[in-house]
């Protein structure tokens, strides 16, 4: 069981070493995408805005035209009935055209602003982009190093695990998780080395026989002799 709880200590170092720099790079590498699709919103609220504003200016001069026209037929209408048919024709082509100049307007400030918040995004993306590209840059090198080393402790810690009892495994790793990741006191100079209190010589001698797990009865870690913390190192 020391064993295990050498080999997570090393697992520990390495890992911290790493501290948060994988979530930092996960989280830089959402917002990016997040940006870019952003920036892909407005090209396509663009794209959008420029096809409707083309459609609304030809349908105007189309009206236009009928406006002409419809001017043009009044001087050869025969009576006054013809001649106000026109005119409310004329009217509702007019008033279509001031209705369509206002949504141009509008499509015009609206494509302003899109404009205005794509290059705010675009200089967001440049610099995190340049931000992310160090992080990862910074991360590569410490899993380089690190990588290889890891991988042993892992496979060894495996190989540990399977020896070990399910019981006994469940019971050390809940008392790694609430002892901040230390399972296992060696005794020395007779107390726990967790806690410092006094372990009874007797219970000292029962520990040493490392055939079943004994608890410190003041912090709850693991005890082991200091013996077999000896023969775990070499």
């Amino acid at each position: 069981m020391y064993l295990l709880q050498r080999l997570d200590a090393e697992l520990d170092e390495l890992r911290e070493m790493r501290g948060d720099l994988p979530e930092t790079v996960n989280q830089m590498e959402e917002q990016l995408h997040f940006i870019e699709q952003r920036i892909e919103e407005c090209d396509t609220a663009l794209k959008k805005g420029r096809t409707e504003r083309a459609l609304k200016e030809q349908e105007s001069l189309v009206l236009i035209e009928k406006i002409e026209k419809y001017r043009g037929q009044q001087l050869e209408v025969q009576n006054n009935r013809e001649y106000d048919a026109l005119t409310r024709e004329m009217e509702v082509a007019e008033n279509t055209i001031t209705t369509y100049e206002a949504e141009i307007e509008a499509y015009v400030e609206q494509s302003e602003k899109l404009n205005e918040t794509k290059v705010e995004f675009a200089k967001q993306l440049e610099t995190l982009d340049g931000e992310l590209k160090e992080k990862r840059e910074e991360l590569r090198e410490i899993l380089a190093s690190t990588g290889k080393e890891e991988r042993e402790l892992a496979k060894r810690r495996e190989a540990v695990i399977k020896e070990i009892d399910a019981d006994a495994l469940n019971m050390y790793q809940r008392i790694r998780d609430a002892k901040n990741g230390k399972a296992v006191a060696p005794i020395r100079r007779e107390s726990c080395s967790g806690c410092y209190n006094i372990v009874p010589p007797q219970r000292i001698l029962e520990i040493k026989k490392n055939d079943r797990l004994f608890i410190c009865e003041h912090c709850g870690r693991i005890l082991v002799s200091e013996e077999i913390a000896q023969e775990t190192k070499r």
